[in-house]
């Protein structure tokens, strides 16, 4: 590990957005990875990814948007974030968005703007999405939530 992440613990890369299942990862999930990488140190997001082999990965832009806040240098974390594939928001995601948002408000359990349109990305690609908050995306109907935590 250490130095840029540059995919699988075996040095072979994570497979890109194709054919088969694909799990969007959230941005708490890329922090957590991020700083298990940069300290040299496996944690639950890395374990994940291992258990996940032959799986395939991506982010939302609203993903990569709240990641490289973080960073002084948004080069740095866009060095980080080349491996995955970045799904856009288009019409049909502010549609199942403003869905989203309706039945949320309906229900009185409103979750923040950016977690709307990454949970309506990952609805309108028929994606999973692997997060550590659960219980928050957990509210989102039909949306398949995965924790990576152990």
């Amino acid at each position: 590990m250490g130095g840029i992440w540059n995919g699988r613990a075996d040095g072979q890369p994570f497979r890109m957005v194709g054919k088969g299942f694909v799990k969007i990862l959230d941005a708490c999930f890329l922090i957590h990875l991020h700083r298990e990488w940069e300290r040299g140190q496996a944690g639950g997001a890395t374990r994940f990814l291992e258990r996940q082999a032959g799986e395939e990965f991506c982010v939302s832009v609203i993903t990569a948007l709240e990641f490289l806040e973080g960073f002084q240098k948004a080069a740095d974390g866009e060095r980080f974030l080349a491996p995955f594939p970045q799904l856009t928001v288009t019409t049909e995601v502010s549609r199942i968005g403003s869905r989203i948002r309706r039945s949320l408000r309906q229900r009185g359990e409103m979750i923040g703007d950016f977690d709307v349109l990454i949970a309506a990305t990952a609805l309108g690609a028929g994606h999973s999405l692997v997060t550590d908050n659960a219980r928050h995306f957990s509210r989102v109907e039909g949306l398949v939530v995965e924790a990576y935590r152990e």
